[in-house]
């Protein structure tokens, strides 16, 4: 009963508000590339399903731990600068801890690992929280420490 249940899910209607007009925006920056966790099986499904996989031109590393991929990523979308969004401070501190200067990360306050208060005090902040992923399509990026020049990737987890 699952299985049907899982095909029909309309996960287009549970992106996170603005999340295609985010990487519309960030497209005209750099490259967006999805890096995501989760089942090879179910989570390119998934992608497709939402249209994510349309909005990225199908750049997206679906891996167990994205944090222990990082050699995957700088392989298939080699830059100067990176750019990480993610909503578990966990993984940007990972990432943070390999890539440095490298990387500039931004936390959006939004979804239920977002919210998880201990688990947010127990790892260090990142280089930018927004309150929700739509703000991006307002960021100015040029004045953020670290500034993605041509060559950056930004890669993001959006559902």
């Amino acid at each position: 009963m699952m299985s049907p249940f899982l095909i029909d899910y309309p996960f287009a209607d549970r992106l996170y508000p603005r999340a295609l007009e985010v990487i519309k925006h960030l497209e005209c920056l750099a490259t967006a590339v999805i890096l995501t966790d989760g089942d090879v099986v179910f989570q390119p499904y998934k992608l497709q399903r939402s249209g994510l996989w349309d909005a990225v031109n199908g750049r997206a590393l679906v891996c167990v731990h994205k944090e222990k991929m990082l050699d995957a990523v700088q392989r298939h979308y080699p830059a100067r600068h990176y750019v990480m969004v993610d909503d578990k401070l966990r993984i940007l501190a990972a990432m943070k801890s390999v890539w440095q200067e490298q990387l500039t990360t931004i936390f959006p306050r939004q979804g239920h690992y977002a919210l998880d208060l201990a688990a947010v005090a127990a790892q260090p902040a990142a280089d930018l929280t927004i309150e929700r992923i739509g703000e991006l399509v307002d960021l100015d990026f040029s004045r953020l420490r670290n500034t993605p020049s041509v060559g950056a990737h930004t890669t993001l987890e959006m559902t």
